[in-house]
């Protein structure tokens, strides 16, 4: 794997993300990425990236060639390769930096086991109340990683705006600030939602711990192909938190 993105964070201003939010945890390269961990309070660990290539003329290219429509295109892992010959016809540069860094994240989010696809799409079709506030994985127990490669990019509200979680919906202040990650950033997110036990369960319901842990966020509409890397990292194995 190429260290192409190492420790781009610290030229990048962060204007764009809460201050003095703990929820959102901020490292340098890939390797922080990979071993920071949420605790205390944080559902967000951020790798800001500026990255080269031209990624809105890719995502147009790559809806022409695997006929995005009106549907949503995706490439997981084990197709990597019709990324790589898709590759090969390239001729324009700024593509071919483009489908060369998603590569790239395709190898690490295989290495750090989130088992990654590609997405492309204008809208979600499958579920369009990911257009909405919500969270993600419901009765699910990962990590998910993401990045999206051109605008528009996930919007989110902090905690302190979110009433209450119930499955994937959430209520929140209808006045929330709402913020937006930028295009090249990637993060990896707390889904932590699989139920335990009816005490416990109890519990988190009566002290509102899921809408305090909760990643409230959703994905903006828009009218042109976008391009995004997600992968989910299970954690059955590992020690919960």
């Amino acid at each position: 794997m190429t260290n192409y993105n190492k420790s781009m964070s610290s030229a990048i201003a962060l204007d764009y993300i809460p201050v003095n939010y703990g929820r959102i945890k901020i490292v340098g390269d890939l390797c922080g990425l990979l071993n920071t961990d949420f605790e205390p309070k944080a559902n967000i660990v951020m790798l800001p990236r500026r990255l080269k290539g031209d990624f809105s003329l890719l995502a147009n290219m790559m809806a022409t060639e695997f006929e995005l429509k009106d549907k949503e295109i995706f490439i997981k892992y084990d197709e990597r390769e019709k990324l790589s010959q898709f590759q090969d016809s390239i001729k324009d540069e700024g593509a071919r930096l483009a489908i060369d860094v998603i590569l790239n994240d395709m190898d690490f989010f295989h290495f750090a086991e989130a088992r990654p696809h590609l997405r492309v799409l204008t809208g979600y079709t499958k579920d369009k109340t990911t257009h909405e506030f919500h969270v993600d994985g419901l009765e699910q127990d990962f990590d998910r990683y993401m990045t999206c490669y051109n605008d528009p990019v996930t919007e989110f509200i902090r905690n302190q705006d979110v009433y209450s979680v119930s499955g994937h919906k959430v209520r929140h202040n209808p006045q929330a600030e709402v913020f937006g990650f930028r295009a090249g950033d990637i993060w990896k997110q707390r889904v932590r939602n699989k139920k335990k036990n009816i005490v416990v369960d109890f519990v988190s319901d009566l002290l509102n711990i899921k809408a305090s842990r909760a990643f409230v966020h959703r994905a903006p509409k828009s009218d042109h192909p976008r391009i995004m890397m997600v992968g989910d990292c299970r954690l059955t194995s590992k020690k919960k938190t």
